[in-house]
């Protein structure tokens, strides 16, 4: 009996070995195999994701109201509860130092909402909040975070950074999509189903263009020079300047859900169902990749060398040239994608789940944010206990773990066997 509960033990250890050898955080698996950095469980139906441009910072909001910040790292710094509202959308300054957020309330038609903006700092505080307007949707921020716009179903709103409403304008229909020069000097708005049309409104709540269309707006994207606006509409596609002018238009054979563009305009990358696209700047198709399924939202470094496509299967990385470096299946659909400028940490949401991953596919983690001091006092609602996310934890420890118990109680096992044997002997 002894020599069967060694061999049950061997056979323990083999099983475990892969367990243990498993990379921690840091370090690159052993099959060179692309990994997220981290991911966290956040929501139920729906996860809204946006880093910081520099990439230090992540904030990641859910259906369930829950609203949560975190460094590139995975170090979970402050969490805000908003029971029986959902987080519709999301902005976050270039160092991570504002964060804004949109709450509604999902169940209720489109057309009341019951939305509300706040605005909070790197600590988690309120700084402002607004809810005047319980239709509005969407947020964003200059670079800086001095400018915040906010867009409802019929209204363009301008805010200074501590919150006092600077102008606010008269749109179309309900806002779908909205974006934001890096300056602050505009934003542009996309509207669908009733309106059908984009409007760039300036920081001091004039209109300075809009155009038309049959089709509406599902996505808009202002370049990070702040000189074009790529616009995306059921099968259409739009590449403008920053005074409205069209520069080129084209027309697909399938419904486009994103779209973003580099410097200069030089290049536009598209999301649609089953592929991922590519044009140059006078709009000629460069590649397109085949998809099973649908690319939900697409994401381009600020000189167009390294390209991002969440997709219902998982997250794809392309060189300029459309050759995949490297892709990670999720086991539910990317519906959010949110990259630094030059793509070396980005941030995917789907369902439930926020995941940050950088360039090379592992997960080598570089922390060089000042990581600030968690706000103790009362936040917006209750917040519970902080927890850093699971998939952090150090597989070696929980693999030695598992070999303890195994070995307990394989001894256990085996030492009743031998007291039954000399009882047996005894006899």
């Amino acid at each position: 009996m002894l020599k069967h509960a060694r061999i049950i033990l061997i056979f323990l250890v083999l099983l475990t070995i892969p367990t243990v050898i498993q990379p921690v955080c840091g370090q690159t698996s052993l099959d060179n195999s692309s990994v997220p950095v981290w991911s966290d469980l956040i929501g139920e139906r729906k996860t809204v994701v946006s880093c910081s441009e520099d990439g230090g910072y992540v904030v990641a909001g859910s259906d369930t109201g829950v609203l949560r910040m975190y460094d590139r790292c995975g170090t979970r710094l402050w969490e805000i509860q908003h029971p029986g509202k959902a987080v519709r959308s999301l902005a976050i300054s270039d160092n991570g130092d504002l964060t804004g957020a949109v709450f509604v309330d999902e169940r209720g038609p489109s057309s009341y909402a019951g939305g509300e903006a706040l605005v909070f700092n790197r600590t988690g505080d309120v700084l402002w909040n607004y809810a005047d307007d319980p239709t509005v949707e969407q947020i964003v921020f200059s670079g800086d975070g001095n400018q915040v716009y906010v867009s409802g179903s019929s209204q363009l709103y301008s805010f200074s950074r501590e919150g006092t409403l600077i102008a606010k304008n008269t749109s179309t229909g309900r806002t779908w999509a909205l974006d934001a020069a890096r300056d602050g000097s505009y934003a542009v708005a996309g509207s669908k189903i009733t309106g059908n049309r984009l409007d760039a409104m300036q920081n001091d709540g004039n209109l300075a263009w809009n155009v038309s269309t049959k089709n509406g707006f599902g996505s808009v994207d202002v370049s990070p020079d702040d000189g074009y606006v790529a616009a995306a509409g059921y099968s259409h596609l739009y590449l403008l300047d920053r005074n409205g002018t069209l520069l080129w238009q084209y027309t697909g054979s399938s419904e486009f859900t994103s779209v973003a563009v580099a410097t200069d305009g030089g290049y536009t990358v598209a999301g649609s169902q089953y592929y991922a696209w590519l044009f140059n700047r006078t709009g000629s198709l460069l590649w397109k990749h085949k998809f099973e399924g649908f690319v939900n939202d697409v994401g381009i470094s600020d000189d167009a060398k390294s390209i991002v496509a969440g997709s219902s299967r998982g997250i794809y990385v392309f060189d300029r040239e459309g050759n995949v470096l490297w892709n990670y299946g999720t086991p539910k659909a990317i519906q959010s994608l949110s990259i630094a400028h030059d793509v070396e940490y980005f941030t995917a949401g789907t369902t439930d789940t926020v995941y940050v991953f950088n360039q090379w596919g592992n997960t080598t983690c570089d922390n060089e944010t000042n990581i600030p001091v968690m706000n103790t006092s009362p936040h917006f609602t209750d917040t519970r206990p902080v927890q850093q996310p699971t998939t952090k934890k150090s597989p070696l420890l929980n693999g030695l773990a598992i070999l303890g118990i195994c070995c307990v109680v394989v001894f256990n096992r085996g030492k009743g066997e031998f007291r039954s044997c000399r009882g047996k002997e005894r006899e």
